[in-house]
């Protein structure tokens, strides 16, 4: 791999103009590509074949043959007075005249005629029906438009079941970057330089989400997936960059101009595109589970993550060549307090076991609420109070039950009286069922359809435990039992994920420790790494329940309340944060061991890797903390899970284990870190990533 670094650093150095043009050029034709031939986001829910909740929508669909099969928006209508009055009626029937008129609208069904007047007649609600499956911004928007006409001090009105898109704000990009560049200025003492690792990742952001546009043409893609993508690819291009700058200016100071751009793309060089790979072998390694919705997921950020290095080794190698007096280093500097000094290396050698216990005890601490986690989808219950679907989700709540929204369609084979007879009586035995329809049969008397409404809402394990329990009494009554539902579908694709997990995170691990094994030469660095990797998971984990399920810190971090884990989040960690982890592993031990193999000084070569690549860690994992925290600061909580999960994992995984865990390892165990039997080493493939 050098030596292909060594040959690219002459072309760039011989012909930097062509290389910058290649790289704008690059950028040019993808974000063409995406905007003249790309598809759109997709507005489709989480979906997972197999599934018994599937198998049994299945059976439903083909069976029961509805006019009314477009996706639903409800109207949520409270007044001080009966709903049943003159005016209030008068504004019912408006409301279902105006919306009956809108595009695409099937059906409009009044109170009257679902009979679901509630709280002395003062609560009701209006179901709109589409043709189209999923509700369109269009169809929202015009919703709302009705909705707003209406709203008065006596009588109020909310919707329900129209957010099909999530939202994507520029917003936590912009707070992301701005923390990140005066992050840069206090690290390089220089507006300019700090400039550089962020026009880079910027333009590989573009060119990145441009690239999954095209992938949106001929899959579908969810918008939370352009959200996770520009939040990993803007982290890890400026982190990149910055590798690359920081060790450019350190050769520019010790040789000069000339040599430096060769030091720093064969000595960095390999170390980044090491750590690319990880991370984009990790993510696309989601698509092994065999979940759809997870391997697209993985595959869009990993081609962004794929975007911002391409343009990262164009841009910023030809644009130091073009501007070498970027590698002075300015008379005044101000990332001295970020820059571990030697009296901390020092110190680490001295207090190296108390260190590692300290650091491995207080990770373990954290951890201890992980294994509580409960994993589930967000509803509507989970938006932001002031949201008019969280004000729907409350008034229906207190009106109809916890459970309205958590409706199960239980179907069974219509089989002889007596077993169906007995079904019935064992389910109204279940004492967290609030309410069961009467049956409908299907059409040719095969089926008996029963819509049942739980005491709890949808994420409550109560709720998940009722959906096993009526799965269970197929034994038994002795006929076959389906449920679905959106609720069922959702307790499913969790049940799954959560399944997944074990195996995803093994997999992960075995991939990590022979990777680093190659690359180290090593049994023990390899073990301390994967190792500290697990404790930083667990403990990103165990804040996740803290702040998401439990509740707390909600205000501080601008989170709606309690709520559910979200359910796909514990792979996306494992996948993400795995490839950030190896990052640090190999940009620190690998200047380490570079040291070592030159003086044969455990300790010294500690002190001097932490003197060099220790500030520029740092810097690196406060803008990777900052641009995922940024995202923990919109109004949805699928965006906001992922952002804070990957703030709190860089967190624990640089400051705790990367730079205290690891080097107090290497210092403890001295020559033994660097020992890997001889047969070992012999049938190893060697990999240069110094």
């Amino acid at each position: 791999m050098s030596r292909f670094l060594l040959w690219y650093a002459h072309k760039v150095k011989k012909h930097p103009k062509s290389i910058l043009g290649l790289g704008l050029l690059v950028v040019v034709m993808m974000t063409v590509f995406g905007i003249g031939f790309g598809g759109s986001l997709s507005s489709e829910g989480m979906t997972i074949d197999n599934t018994p909740a599937q198998k049994a929508a299945d059976i439903v669909s083909k069976n029961y043959h509805s006019s009314t099969s477009g996706a639903q928006a409800q109207i949520i209508l409270k007044a001080k007075e009966s709903l049943k009055n003159k005016n209030n009626v008068a504004r019912i029937t408006d409301i279902k005249n105006k919306i009956q008129r809108q595009e695409d609208v099937q059906t409009v069904m009044t109170p009257d005629q679902l009979f679901n007047y509630a709280q002395h007649d003062k609560v009701a609600y209006i179901t709109v029906t589409f043709n189209t499956k999923a509700i369109t911004e269009k169809q929202s928007t015009a919703l709302t438009k009705v909705v707003n006409m209406y709203r008065a001090s006596n009588f109020e009105v909310e919707l329900s079941g129209i957010a099909s898109n999530i939202e994507v704000s520029e917003t936590p990009e912009v707070i992301g970057i701005g923390i990140a560049f005066i992050i840069l200025v206090i690290t390089f003492g220089s507006f300019l330089i700090a400039g550089l690792p962020i026009i880079s990742a910027l333009l590989g952001l573009i060119t990145g989400l441009a690239g999954i546009f095209g992938v949106a043409r001929f899959t579908d893609v969810a918008s939370y997936d352009l959200s996770l993508a520009a939040m990993v690819s803007l982290a890890v291009g400026i982190d990149y960059a910055l590798f690359m700058v920081a060790r450019y200016r350190d050769e520019y100071v010790k040789t000069n101009s000339d040599k430096a751009i060769y030091m720093a793309l064969t000595k960095t060089g390999p170390a980044i595109i090491f750590a690319a790979a990880t991370i984009i072998v990790a993510l696309l390694g989601m698509s092994a589970l065999g979940i759809g919705f997870l391997g697209v997921m993985g595959a869009v950020s990993a081609l962004s993550v794929l975007m911002v290095v391409l343009v990262a080794f164009l841009v910023v190698p030809s644009v130091l060549v073009l501007f070498p007096s970027l590698g002075r280093r300015r008379k005044v500097t101000f990332n001295k307090a970020i820059k571990p000094a030697g009296w901390f290396a020092k110190l680490l050698n001295k207090h190296s076991r108390v260190t590692m216990a300290v650091a491995i005890l207080s990770l373990l601490l954290i951890a201890i609420p992980a294994s509580r986690m409960q994993l589930g989808l967000p509803n509507d219950g989970s938006k932001p109070r002031e949201t008019t679907e969280r004000k729907a989700f409350d008034i229906k709540a207190e009106a109809y039950g916890a459970g309205n929204d958590a409706m199960l369609v239980t179907v069974i084979e219509n089989a002889n009286y007596k077993k169906v007879h007995n079904f019935e009586k064992q389910l109204n035995k279940l004492d967290t069922i609030q309410s069961v329809s009467p049956a409908i049969m299907s059409a040719n008397q095969k089926y008996l359809m029963y819509t049942i409404t739980p005491k709890t809402e949808a994420n409550d394990h109560r709720t998940q435990a009722l959906v096993q329990k009526i799965r269970e009494l197929e034994s038994t009554v002795h006929v076959p039992i389906y449920v679905t539902g959106q609720t069922a579908a959702n307790i499913d694709i969790s049940n799954k994920l959560q399944s997944a997990l074990p195996k995803f995170l093994i997999i992960i691990v075995a991939f990590a420790f022979i990777l680093l094994t190659v690359a180290f030469r090593s049994i023990l660095i390899p073990l301390i790494a994967v190792g500290g990797f697990v404790l930083s998971l667990l403990a990103t984990l165990g804040v996740v329940v803290l702040t998401i399920q439990d509740g707390h810190f909600g205000d501080l971090l601008n989170l709606p309340g309690k709520s559910s884990v979200l359910n796909f989040l514990p792979v996306l960690v494992v996948g993400i944060l795995f490839g950030l982890a190896m990052d640090y592993e190999v940009f620190l031990v690998s200047r380490i061991r570079e040291g070592y193999l030159v003086h044969r000084d455990n300790a010294r070569a500690v002190e001097n890797g932490l003197r060099d690549t220790g500030s520029v860690i740092i810097a690196a994992a406060f803008i990777m903390i900052s641009v995922f925290a940024s995202f923990v600061f919109t109004d949805e909580i699928i965006i906001q899970s992922m952002g804070l999960a990957l703030a709190a994992g860089v967190f624990f995984d640089a400051f705790i284990v990367r730079l205290l865990i690891v080097p107090a390892s290497i210092n403890i165990f001295g020559k033994y870190n660097w020992y890997l039997p001889k047969w070992l080493d012999k049938i190893l493939p060697h990999l240069d990533i110094e």
